[in-house]
């Protein structure tokens, strides 16, 4: 038995280069067979079974080819998108490198941009805060214009008012401006009636003392001087008629001299002297110096024309004048 189990030769052959051995699926029956019959079956057994995997490798390739050949088109076709890809993914790369430089500068933008974003933040706290306070102030105009509009409703009854008040201070000042005037003429007349009552004599805003004791023309002067007045200058008609009437035909020291002028006459009071106006008020051929030291004047007759020069160390009465200044209040 093991003899002839040895004795059964393996079939090999080659497909496509490729060899290939086939055994018997099941040792061959225990037959009393020839050995030639043997080889027969298993000849063409190997025939079959070539024949088999030659008809299923023309299917296989028939099958399979165009299938391999296709995808390994698509697999051209993919490398060369994936190249494509790799390309681009290499420029984006670099873009991307480009895009880094100008993402910092990017965020040093932003952050500037933040910065002043904190500051417009800071300045917009700051316009809220200044709308609240002007919201208050609005708030309180507002009250105020209510009340505004509440008095110029008033308006046209205090404007009625306020003429009444206008006439009644017109008049009110009227009144104080007449109170002030019957004032002063008191205040005058008060004056006046104290000069008068010390021996003065009142005349168109001056006062004039009619001595009753005789001195000479200088003492007289320094009389009146110590009465605040001065010997009478004359320098109207007017004034000089109230002087002759009063004197009577007395005789009375003036205040004209020229004693110390080197002949020119002046009043002592320093009225200027109207030597024109004055020739008038001289006695007939006077003034003629008829001692030649004839250097004062005095009344001597009562008339216009009453001056008449004579020494001035005449002992005669006087007239003093003094202008009324009035009193404080």
């Amino acid at each position: 038995m093991k003899t002839a189990e040895s004795e059964i030769p393996d079939a090999h052959f080659s497909v496509d280069k490729q060899n290939i051995s086939l055994w018997p699926r099941e040792p061959p029956p225990k037959m009393g067979s020839s050995p030639v019959l043997r080889k027969l079956c298993t000849v063409r057994a190997a025939f079959v079974i070539l024949t088999l995997v030659l008809l299923t490798s023309v299917v296989l390739q028939a099958v399979l080819y165009p299938w391999f050949m296709g995808t390994l088109s698509d697999v051209k076709t993919n490398g060369q998108l994936l190249k494509g890809r790799v390309d681009n993914i290499s420029t984006l790369s670099s873009e991307i490198k480009r895009n880094r430089v100008g993402v910092k500068a990017t965020g040093i933008q932003v952050q500037m941009v933040n910065a002043s974003l904190d500051h417009v933040r800071s300045q917009i706290r700051r316009l809220e805060t200044g709308v609240r306070a002007a919201n208050a102030q609005i708030r309180i105009l507002t009250t105020s214009w209510e009340e505004v509009d509440s008095l110029n409703a008033q308006i046209p009854e205090l404007k009625r008012d306020l003429d009444k008040a206008s006439a009644l201070n017109v008049k009110v000042r009227g009144l104080q401006s007449s109170l002030e005037t019957i004032s002063k003429l008191l205040k005058k007349q008060n004056d006046i009636l104290q000069m008068v009552s010390q021996g003065w004599k009142y005349f168109e805003e001056n006062f004039y003392y009619f001595s009753h004791v005789p001195k000479t023309w200088y003492s007289a002067q320094q009389f009146c001087k110590s009465r605040n007045s001065d010997l009478t200058s004359v320098t109207s008609d007017s004034e000089q008629e109230f002087l002759y009437k009063t004197a009577g035909g007395i005789f009375f020291w003036i205040g004209l001299t020229k004693a110390g002028s080197e002949g020119e006459w002046y009043w002592v009071d320093n009225s200027p002297f109207n030597k024109v106006q004055s020739m008038k008020f001289w006695s007939p051929g006077e003034p003629n110096n008829a001692r030649n030291n004839e250097h004062c004047v005095h009344l001597e007759v009562s008339s216009l024309q009453s001056w008449n020069d004579a020494s001035c160390d005449h002992q005669l009465l006087f007239i003093c004048k003094r202008h009324y200044i009035p009193s404080e209040q």
